[in-house]
């Protein structure tokens, strides 16, 4: 098989078809502030993670699902060397669109992250805020995989997701537990540390409308280290 070809055969193993549209409808049919994970500053998890130094810089860093960039951004001026992917085109042109200063090392690229193209043990640390509990079932297995092949032995994955104690029907509808995660991580990552994040306000209807779900609901933050063996088998 060709090179070419392989890339063919590896990305038809991606995000299903109707996912990908989903997202490519989603960036076309709305400007950026409708969007319901739009924000204007950090994630403040995130900002927690590199002021206690869970991540640190320079890296390079891969943000998975970088969505609108703020993210991205917002750790390109805090000294990191940032790729940001995401499988939607309009969400990488939404992100370049929101660059202030050329000089910030961050670079914006589509990319489906269960069938990356980005070469293997690229980056010394990864974020995801929000992407892999969107993702199929049966597709978190290839998420592992495909991430720990780009990352580099004991690399740092800081992830992000809505907790399965939100149970208030405003925000995402897929809300993992921690053994979910810990399933589909643990042959290629080591679970360091997972810490809670209870929601500390009531979700007025005020709240709603200025505050976005993966912010505002109750959730986790883990911290997740690439395994430089596989993981002993079970004895």
């Amino acid at each position: 098989m060709t090179r070419v070809s392989a890339r063919k055969a590896n990305r038809s193993s991606g995000l299903p078809a109707a996912d990908r549209e989903c997202w490519n409808r989603l960036y076309s049919n709305a400007s950026i502030c409708e969007l319901p994970w739009f924000a204007r500053r950090p994630f403040a998890p995130l900002v927690r993670a590199v002021s206690e130094g869970r991540i640190e810089p320079p890296g390079p860093l891969l943000d998975v699902g970088c969505g609108l960039g703020a993210n991205a951004l917002w750790l390109a001026s805090r000294g990191f060397r940032v790729v940001g992917i995401d499988v939607a085109p309009g969400a990488i042109a939404a992100a370049e669109s929101r660059r202030t200063s050329k000089d910030l090392s961050v670079r914006f690229l589509t990319d489906d992250i269960l069938a990356s193209l980005l070469p293997s043990a690229r980056f010394r640390s990864a974020v995801d805020i929000g992407c892999f509990q969107t993702l199929p079932r049966r597709t978190r297995g290839a998420y592992a995989d495909n991430l720990a092949r780009v990352l580099r032995p004991n690399a740092v994955l800081a992830l992000f997701w809505v907790a399965r104690e939100e149970t208030g029907a405003w925000g995402p509808p897929h809300r993992l537990s921690v053994g979910e995660v810990v399933e589909s991580f643990e042959p290629k990552f080591r679970v360091d540390r997972v810490e809670f994040r209870p929601r500390s306000v009531r979700l007025t209807d005020r709240i709603k409308k200025t505050s976005r779900p993966l912010a505002t609901l109750a959730g986790y933050t883990a911290y997740l280290i690439r395994r430089d063996q596989p993981q002993p088998p079970p004895q």
